[in-house]
């Protein structure tokens, strides 16, 4: 008897536990949950604001739809297009999208896979749309100031997403160039073009600098020749007044004129032997070195320099 109660209690709690979980849903904040009552759908329960424990009935009174209400993400494929002046040019596009409408997401589409499915439909019809209507330029061009990405980027964005909300009750969050180019050989008659015009540039820059730097010759030649005028101008004055010095101190050297060499011989012997320096001179080689041998040679006190005879031997 205690054995089948025990069954009967396991009944019980299985069959209350199932029927809890028939007529209970969790939903969490990530999510939205939409309940159906025999095929009508009920209001949205959004998880940000409502996020717990719901109750419904049971199936087949009630069925219960859940969406993730993150964003999803995927990249578009490489595709040619052409450009407002007929040429061609290759556009990855990345975008990211929500569910924002859920009951009319459900009615149009119902899941994710489908709804990404034609979300990409949407997206390449605007993206072709969008780029038919710039000139190249717009796209690739050496001057930054003429490119228009960021605004094809708002138009593609502004079209697609309206298109998006208005068919299937979607946002479009970001929708973005990933990557854009030219074909081969496109893009070899762009790099011709930009080189020929690069090299026009350089042409006037090169034009432009050499008349700069021949001014600049011009001005340093005349600059030079000034300076070279006054410098030599300057030159004659501090020779004349180096002469008129000089002509002052000759009456001088002639009152004694043997004194006079003496003290040179003595100058320059000063300036040859400054350093400690030893030499082996021969005397008879030069004159001012005689006076190692033989001693200076000086006229006696009282007598005139040109009739007293020079001593020998240091006597």
């Amino acid at each position: 008897m205690r054995k089948h109660g025990w069954m009967v209690f396991l009944v019980v709690a299985v069959t209350g536990l199932l029927l809890v979980y028939t007529v209970t849903f969790i939903v969490d904040f990530k999510q939205v949950a939409i309940v159906k009552t025999f095929g009508s759908a009920g209001e949205p329960i959004d998880g940000a604001s409502r996020a717990g424990l719901h109750w419904k009935w049971p199936w087949p009174f009630q069925i219960l739809v859940r969406y993730d209400k993150r964003e999803f993400f995927f990249d578009d494929t490489h595709e040619q297009m052409l450009t407002q002046d007929r040429q061609t040019i290759i556009m990855t596009v990345f975008c990211t999208w929500r569910i924002d409408k859920p009951v009319k997401f459900m009615k149009k589409i119902g899941t994710v896979a489908e709804a990404e499915q034609r979300i990409r439909m949407i997206v390449r019809d605007v993206k072709k749309q969008v780029v038919g209507n710039h000139p190249l330029s717009h796209f690739v061009n050496v001057d930054t100031d003429e490119m228009e990405l960021r605004d094809i980027q708002s138009e593609m964005l502004t079209a697609a997403s309206a298109r998006a909300m208005r068919d299937y009750g979607v946002q479009i969050v970001t929708l973005g160039i990933k990557s854009h180019g030219l074909p081969p050989k496109v893009t070899k008659k762009v790099i011709e073009n930009q080189m020929e015009e690069r090299n026009r540039d350089a042409q006037k820059f090169r034009g432009l600098g050499d008349s700069v730097a021949e001014a600049i010759r011009g001005r340093a030649e005349a600059a030079r020749k000034q300076i070279l005028e006054f410098a030599k101008a300057r030159a004659a004055v501090i020779r004349a007044e180096g002469k008129r010095a000089a002509a002052e101190l000759y009456w001088r050297f002639e009152a004694d004129q043997q004194f006079a060499m003496f003290l040179r011989e003595l100058d320059t012997l000063r300036e040859i032997l400054n350093a400690n320096t030893v030499f082996l001179l021969d005397p008879s080689t030069h004159h001012m070195f005689g006076m190692m041998k033989d001693g200076p040679t000086l006229p006696p006190l009282g007598a005139p320099a040109a009739t007293q005879p020079a001593r020998k031997g240091g006597k």
